[in-house]
């Protein structure tokens, strides 16, 4: 059996990533995270919003992923996401203006559907953030 799993991070825009890891955590919509080793069992869950990580020659690697599909095999992890991109592509004061322009639509929901979407503007942006604080190689 091979140590290494191919991982394969696309968007409806773009190819994100792929390249071979040795282990692979993502978020589920509603069952946490699932952690893939090689040898995994197949399956496809629905992806959450959150931080995905890898682990290529020994260090740990984030990518921030918005939602999706996750389809797992024994060799392979694809993730179809809805937005996603790795550290290099997040602009941390772009994600710091978009944390504080939701927090103001925070204050200023008047329904609950502008109190969703603000919310979710601000897990997005926070996601970011944290994403874009964590060097190579550094955990949680």
């Amino acid at each position: 059996m091979s140590q290494t799993i191919k991982l394969e991070v696309v968007t409806p825009e773009r190819p994100v990533f792929s390249a071979e890891v040795s282990e692979v955590q993502f978020p589920t919509a509603s069952r946490g995270y699932y952690g893939v080793l090689p040898g995994h069992t197949p399956l496809m869950t629905e992806v959450g919003d959150g931080l995905l990580y890898y682990i290529q020659d020994g260090q740990k690697h984030w990518i921030t992923v918005f939602g999706g599909f996750a389809e797992v095999g024994p060799d392979r992890v694809t993730i179809l996401a809805r937005e996603s991109e790795t550290m290099d592509m997040i602009d941390l004061e772009r994600a710091e203006a978009s944390r504080q322009r939701a927090l103001k639509l925070l204050k200023e929901a008047i329904t609950e559907h502008d109190l969703e979407n603000a919310q979710a503007k601000l897990n997005a942006s926070l996601i970011r953030i944290q994403a874009a604080g964590h060097p190579s190689g550094h955990g949680f």
